[in-house]
This record gives C-alpha cells, structure tokens and sequence, in this order.
C-alpha cells in the first residue's frame, strides 16, 4: 500500500513539474493599458512591469492620453498582438467595461484597476479588479476633520469627474461628514490632475464667497501647487490642506502646509494586478475576484515608514514582504 501510495506521489509531482514547465517554457505576454501621462499612472505601470519580471513575463504596454478612441484602439491592438491578458487602469468607468468585454469575447484575461467593482456591478466577467477602498477612504477624512477641525466648512478639489475613485471618495466623504454633523462641503471642482489647474481653481476659491477653512485636495501634486498658490497669496494660514496618495511629493510637505493625507502606492497596486491575472490564467483563481489594497492615514508621526507610507516606485524589499503578508496566495511568484 506504502508502495501505491509513494508512486502516486511521485507521479502526481511529476505531473505537476511538467505542468509547471509548460507554462515556464510558454512565452506569456500580458499588455497594460495606462490612461494617461499622471504619475500615479506611471508608477502604476512600472509596479505592472515589476511584477511581469519576477513572473518571467512580458509586457506591452500602452498609453491611451485621457482619450476614449485611443483606449478603444489600444485595447484592440493587445487583443491582435495575442496577449494573453490585459491590465487596465482606465480614467472613466466605460473604459474598463469595455476592456472587460472585450477580453472575454476574445477569451483572455483581464484585470481592472481602480475601477470601483464596476466591472463586477456590469455583470461582465473578468479575471479579476484590483482597488483600494475608496469608500472608506472617504469616511476616513471625513472622522478627520470632524475631530480635527469640528465646525469648520471645506472644499473638495477632485481629480477629474469621470473618475470612478474620485467620485466615490467625493460622495463617500460628503456623505460621512452629514452624517457627522460636523464639516459642510461648500463647493466641489475638479482640478484636472494639472498642477497649474488645481492652483488656478483654488485661488478662485479663495477669492469666491465661501466659509469655509478646509481644503481636500484629490492627489498631492496638485496639492503641492494648491499649498504654494496659498503661500504666494499670503493665506497659507488660514487653511487647511488635506490631501490623497502618501506620494513623495506630499510627504515632504508635512510641516509645511499639508495636514493629512492617506498612503496608497500605485506601484505596489500595479504590482498585485499582474499577479492576479497572473492567478488567474495559470494558477485557477476564481474569477472576478475582488482585490484590495490597504491604505493607511497619514500624519507626521509615520510619514518616515517605508512599510506606511508604501513607496511608488518599485522596492523590491517592501514589496515582496508586503505582497507575502497582504497576498500570501501571491508569495510563490516572488521566489
């Protein structure tokens, strides 16, 4: 019986390295669709790449410049090329559905990325979407102000308005804050994710008549300018500038006009993208499966921690220990 039972195992091992040879030997390309010249899409996308390289696989990717046709195109040019999976971080919510219809009419893979369940709400099938939440994210400034700043007004300077994140963190927030009772949202305009826009916007602000003392900032280079726009008008003072991402940029400006803000690394999300379509196509992960990554608030005390304030670029330290204590089912690719 000790006999049947050793030869199954070595057959069943045997088995098993020929299958994992298969796909070693097998030349896997998966294509990457960015949105748009940000740096958090940047950054997106060499986190993407890092994670094709520890899986031996290669990446075309694409960039479709904040414009609908071009998406379109570069999702069929992918398909054509013979990907055998996409990862797409779309600027609206008709990019990904249709990045996911399209991938399964042509029985590849496909991972959304900061597409807020839409996909899954869309009753498309797909490999897998990859997020943060953004809801709770949302609740999370709105506690901030209330027991840091009660009874003080803000404003909201979102990314864009199609923007499925932004419109979740800007509803969410608004939301809480009724809730509480305790900050109102006087007014909410987009800042293009343009630097120069957002200061131009919060300069009008300013200038408008409007009570209020708080400003939510979408990402942190806007924020950067948002914070020098104040300086330069002599009212840095009078505000208080909270803010979204954890990015370098931002964190230098702890002490010096920024308040708070929340860590979410768009390299280590790029990452665990590529590792779900990864599991998905050749390790039998169920599909449409929901992936968060954490975020973490963000104050003076914690902004030095590498393992907080998760860098955007690739860390092949903090994102292989990060990875194997979020993402365990993911630790055998980094070996």
């Amino acid at each position: 019986m000790r006999k049947l039972l050793g030869l199954f195992l070595v057959v069943l091992l045997a088995l098993s390295l020929v299958s994992t040879l298969a796909v070693a030997e097998e030349e896997i390309v998966f294509g990457y669709i960015s949105p748009g010249p940000d740096t958090w899409y940047l950054r997106a996308e060499e986190g993407f790449k890092w994670a094709c390289e520890k899986l031996g696989v290669e990446c075309i990717s694409v960039n479709s410049n904040r414009d609908s046709n071009t998406e379109y195109s570069n999702i069929e040019y992918l398909i054509n090329e013979g990907v055998a999976g996409i990862g797409t971080l779309s600027f609206n919510e008709s990019g990904v559905v249709s990045c996911a219809t399209m991938t399964q009419e042509a029985g590849i893979g496909c991972v959304v990325i900061d597409a807020c369940g839409a996909v899954i709400k869309a009753g498309v099938d797909h490999t897998a979407s990859v997020d943060f939440d953004w809801a709770a994210m949302g609740e999370t400034y709105a506690n901030y102000m209330a027991e840091t700043y009660p009874g003080e007004n803000y404003v909201i300077l979102t990314g864009t308005f199609d923007s499925v994140a932004c419109q979740v963190i800007n509803e969410s927030m608004q939301a809480k804050s009724e809730e509480l009772g305790q900050n109102k949202c006087v007014d909410l305009r987009a800042g293009e994710y343009n630097p120069n826009v957002a200061a131009d916007v919060a300069e009008d602000l300013v200038n408008a008549d409007l009570d209020f003392s708080i400003i939510f900032v979408m990402n942190e280079d806007m924020a950067a300018a948002v914070i020098t726009r104040l300086e330069d008008m002599g009212v840095l003072d009078q505000y208080h500038v909270i803010a979204q991402n954890g990015s370098p940029v931002g964190v230098s400006y702890f002490g010096h006009g920024l308040d708070f803000t929340t860590a979410t690394s768009p390299g280590w999300e790029g990452a665990i993208a590529a590792f779900a379509l990864y599991d998905g196509l050749y390790n039998g992960a169920e599909i449409n499966k929901a992936v968060m990554c954490p975020f973490v608030a963000v104050t003076e005390e914690n902004k030095e921690d590498p393992y907080t304030v998760i860098p955007w670029e690739p860390n092949d330290e903090v994102f292989t220990e990060l990875t194997i204590e979020y993402f365990p089912e993911y630790a055998e690719y980094l070996q």
